[in-house]
C-alpha cells in the first residue's frame, strides 16, 4: 500500500464492486455474446447487426443522453427497444425487456474469490459496508449481500459516480459520521476516487483493476494491490480509532 494523503480513521467503507471485487471483463464479454445469440435467434430480424454494431448505438445513445449514459440497464435496454422498432418488430419495448433479462442472467455469473469472501466477512465485523456501484451486478445474486448494509446502483433518476447521489444516499443511512469518517475503495480514477473527493470522503484506489496511475485525476489517500493488505490495515487500531 502507498498513502498519498494524511490518514484519518474511518468509521465506515464503501465499495465499487465491477474489476474491483472480482474480474468483471470476461463476464461482461460472455454476456455479450450470449446477447447476441439470442438476439439473433429470436429476433432474426437484427441478424445484421454484430454486437459491435449493438456496441456503438449504446455509445452514439450515451452522446445523446446523460441521464441513460449514468444507468448501464436503462441504456441498454433503451438501445435494444430503439433498435428493435427499427427493425419492426413488433412490441419493441416488451422485447427489449426480455432481450435484458436474457442479458442479465449471464453478467451475473460471476465466481468471487474464498479471499475476497474472507475479508468482506472480517470488515463487515468492525464496519457497516456499503457497494455503491455503476454497474448492474445482483449483489444477491453472486453471494455478497449478506456483507452489506445497502446497496446503491444508478436508476430512476440516481446518477452514477463521480456524481455524488450514491455517496450522498450512504451517508443518510450513517447520519452521526461526517464525510471523511467514510473510505471508498474501488479502480475507477474518475468514478471511484474523484467521486469520493467530491464527497469529502476518503478512497482506496485498487491499483490491479482497469486503469493506470498517470489516468489518476486527483491522488486518493491510498492505493493497493491486494485486497488482503487493505483489510490488515483497515482492521488495526490506527485504522479504526
Amino acid at each position: 500500500m502507498q498513502f498519498f494523503r494524511r490518514w484519518r480513521p474511518v468509521k465506515a467503507l464503501s465499495f465499487d464492486l465491477d474489476d474491483t471485487l472480482y474480474d468483471n471483463v470476461p463476464v461482461i464479454q460472455n454476456a455479450e455474446r450470449a446477447l447476441h445469440d439470442y438476439l439473433v435467434t429470436q429476433h432474426p430480424e437484427t441478424s445484421a447487426w454484430s454486437a459491435a454494431d449493438w456496441q456503438q448505438r449504446r455509445i452514439a445513445m450515451m452522446r445523446r443522453d446523460s441521464h441513460l449514459a449514468a444507468d448501464m440497464t436503462a441504456l441498454r435496454i433503451a438501445v435494444l427497444a430503439e433498435g428493435f422498432a427499427e427493425c419492426g418488430i413488433a412490441q419493441p419495448q416488451q422485447a427489449a425487456d426480455s432481450a435484458m433479462a436474457e442479458f442479465l442472467r449471464h453478467r451475473n455469473t460471476v465466481s468471487i474469490a474464498p479471499e475476497v469472501h474472507q475479508a468482506l466477512a472480517q470488515l463487515s465485523e468492525y464496519y457497516p459496508l456499503y457497494a455503491l456501484s455503476n454497474g448492474n451486478v445482483d449483489i444477491e445474486a453472486i453471494g455478497l449481500r449478506d456483507y452489506f448494509t445497502a446497496t446503491f446502483q444508478p436508476q430512476r433518476g440516481r446518477r452514477g459516480k463521480p456524481h455524488l447521489d450514491m455517496f450522498h444516499e450512504a451517508q443518510q443511512q450513517e447520519p452521526n459520521l461526517t464525510p471523511e469518517q467514510w473510505l471508498h475503495i474501488g479502480d475507477s480514477p474518475s468514478a471511484d476516487v474523484l467521486g469520493a473527493k467530491r464527497a469529502g470522503w476518503q478512497s482506496a484506489w485498487y491499483e490491479n483493476g482497469l486503469y493506470r496511475p498517470e489516468q489518476l485525476l486527483v491522488l486518493p489517500t491510498l492505493s493497493f494491490v491486494d485486497l488482503k493488505h487493505l483489510t490488515e490495515f483497515l482492521l488495526t487500531p490506527t485504522a479504526r480509532r
